[in-house]
């Protein structure tokens, strides 16, 4: 009888860390994701002017996401090497091409245009109860995947150009 229990205890443990590990997969999936996402809306979006030697992709909390955009390190965009940095709330965000803002941080969205001035910098943020005004790209899971709106205002209000193609892939343009 012992040896019935320890082995079914044996089970529930090995069943737990399965559980366990196939949750930090999606989680890592979604972030892996997310990260691509961010990466091609770069190569489907205009800026007025590209001063500066690199493209800085911005990351404030979703440290996982951050982490899944390192391997985008070596890619250009618009000519430039892409750089990801990791910022805080007070951090200068006008050198900031994209901003990626993790659910963690969605209290600070209100404050973005204090923050980014008239600086052309595109805004994605993870869905979640908040003013979408100060956000341009809003990544939303839909059916185990992720997709995308865009709030083309906002774009142009930071004279970005989001090409048609990408338009026509989200869910919702308003």
């Amino acid at each position: 009888m012992r040896f019935k229990q320890k082995i079914l205890g044996f089970l529930l443990c090995n069943a737990c860390l399965i559980t366990a590990n196939a949750a930090s997969a999606i989680v890592a999936k979604e972030s892996t994701v997310q990260a691509a996402f961010i990466y091609n809306f770069a190569l489907f979006t205009e800026w007025p002017a590209l001063s500066s030697s690199r493209f800085n992709i911005c990351v404030m909390a979703g440290d996982s996401v951050y982490e899944a955009l390192q391997s985008f390190k070596s890619k250009q965009v618009h000519g430039l090497q892409v750089e990801i940095i990791q910022v805080t709330a007070d951090a200068a965000l006008s050198d900031c091409q994209i901003l990626f803002i993790g659910n963690e941080e969605h209290s600070l969205i209100k404050n973005l245009p204090k923050k980014i001035g008239l600086n052309p910098v595109l805004v994605v943020a993870e869905e979640n109860s908040f003013d979408q005004h100060n956000v341009t790209i809003t990544l939303v899971p839909q059916d185990g995947r992720v997709a995308f709106n865009i709030n083309r205002t906002s774009a142009q209000a930071s004279a970005l150009n989001i090409s048609s193609k990408l338009l026509k892939l989200a869910k919702q343009v308003y």
